[in-house]
């Protein structure tokens, strides 16, 4: 715990201390229970790596890309940037938060959303402006929005410190499905549920969570049983758009087991 304190401590002196001495990380920019601000690197061929570095304060979280029965999704608008072609949000995998009723798929304390920078020019400096809607919650839930800009010149040195932080988080961003031992292998519709089969490694720490098509306000799967290595979980479909069809459905689903976690897209027949 005192260990943890610290380290938070250091990642916060930044606030206290011009962005111009840190080239590759914007200054925090201060938010409703929260601090915001953006990591820039360099990357292979011309590419840049960036993050969106979120810390929150204590007992506080925030929200997955699909929030689940409650909350709000982040909202990451990239638009204002300079010489950027394409920024691509990576999305590590997030734990899920029961509140009676309801499930959310949160991240608690602090995140960094990894990014994929494409530039317009290499040879030319990159800006990285942010506009960010967030939601924070913990008794409460308040929306906060915050905004951050960061310059990287080209042949800029990578930063130490940015680049521990993005490849912390970038190693809970879910990878491919692996084929016969971590994979989404079954997805079958009964009656008003889909039932998932998930052959995944033994773990002390397991879970499944679906991101739906746009539109359908579903829950969360739920874990029905574990047979020979697979596991099964129940989703139920209350919430789904009366009028839509189930065939041909794209749902996403991401399963952890342990400190891995795969994501696959599967298209319901």
């Amino acid at each position: 715990m005192i260990a943890a304190r610290i380290y938070r401590a250091a990642l916060l002196v930044g606030i206290a201390f011009p962005a111009v001495a840190f080239a590759a990380r914007s200054e925090w920019s201060a938010a409703d229970q929260s601090q915001v601000r953006l990591l820039l690197t360099p990357a292979a061929d011309g590419h840049l790596e960036g993050g969106v570095e979120i810390l929150l304060d204590p007992g506080w979280y925030t929200y997955w890309r699909n929030p689940g029965e409650a909350g709000v999704p982040p909202v990451l608008d990239f638009s204002g940037s300079e010489n950027v072609a394409d920024v691509q949000v990576l999305y590590p995998a997030p734990t899920r938060s029961e509140d009676h009723a309801t499930v959310s798929l949160v991240y608690r304390d602090e995140v960094v959303f990894p990014l994929a920078i494409t530039p317009k020019d290499a040879s030319a400096p990159v800006t990285l402006r942010l506009d960010a809607k967030l939601g924070v919650c913990s008794e409460i839930c308040v929306p906060t929005e915050a905004k951050a800009e960061v310059t990287l010149t080209p042949g800029a040195a990578a930063d130490p410190l940015s680049t521990a932080r993005l490849s912390g988080f970038l190693a809970r961003v879910p990878k491919p499905a692996e084929p016969g031992r971590f994979d989404i292998e079954k997805v079958e519709a009964a009656g008003d549920a889909l039932t998932i089969d998930v052959r995944m490694p033994d773990s002390s720490y397991s879970d499944l969570f679906s991101d739906p098509p746009e539109g359908w306000y579903l829950g969360q799967p739920a874990f029905v049983q574990r047979v020979d290595g697979v596991s099964r979980y129940r989703l139920s479909l209350a919430g789904r758009p009366t009028d839509a069809p189930l065939t041909g459905q794209r749902f996403h689903f991401v399963a952890v087991a342990g400190g891995a976690a795969i994501e696959k897209a599967v298209d319901i027949p």
